[in-house]
C-alpha cells in the first residue's frame, strides 16, 4: 500500500484541494495563485513561487527539489516579465543551474477574478 501524506504549511485552504499531496518521495503542489488585490505580473508571480517554496519545505524539501512546474497566464503577453522573476526567484534561492521541467500556457481565465498567474509543481523529495 502506498502511503499518502497532505502538506499544508498551515495556509488557509479555499477549497476541497490539498495544498501538497505527498506520495513516497514525490511531493505534487497544487496549481498556487497570489492573494488578490494586485494585477502586476511581477508581485503576483513572486507570491506564487514563494507559496510553493513554503509548501514544499514543509515537506522537508528546497527549491532544488522541484523537477517539474507548469506556469497557467491569463495573457501571454505577461510571459517575459514573469520569466525574468521566475529565473531571479530560483536563482536567489540557490537553484541557478538546474531550473525545473516547465510547461507554460495561456487560459482564459483563473478561478479568482483579477489573478492571472498560477503555478503548480512537482518536486522529487
Amino acid at each position: 500500500m502506498v502511503d499518502i501524506e497532505v502538506v499544508n504549511p498551515g495556509t488557509p485552504v479555499a477549497g476541497p484541494y490539498s495544498p501538497g499531496v505527498k506520495v513516497g518521495n514525490l511531493l505534487f503542489v497544487s496549481g498556487q495563485v497570489s492573494k488578490p488585490g494586485t494585477t502586476d505580473i511581477k508581485e503576483q508571480t513572486r507570491s506564487v513561487l514563494d507559496n510553493i517554496k513554503k509548501i514544499v519545505e514543509a515537506a522537508g524539501g528546497s527549491l532544488s527539489n522541484i523537477v517539474k512546474t507548469t506556469v497557467f497566464l491569463t495573457n501571454f503577453k505577461d510571459f517575459g516579465k514573469m520569466n525574468r522573476v521566475y529565473k531571479q526567484f530560483f536563482e536567489d534561492n540557490g537553484v541557478s543551474e538546474k531550473f525545473p521541467a516547465r510547461s507554460t500556457v495561456e487560459v482564459s481565465n483563473l478561478v479568482v477574478e483579477g489573478l492571472i498567474i498560477e503555478i503548480d509543481a512537482i518536486a522529487a523529495l
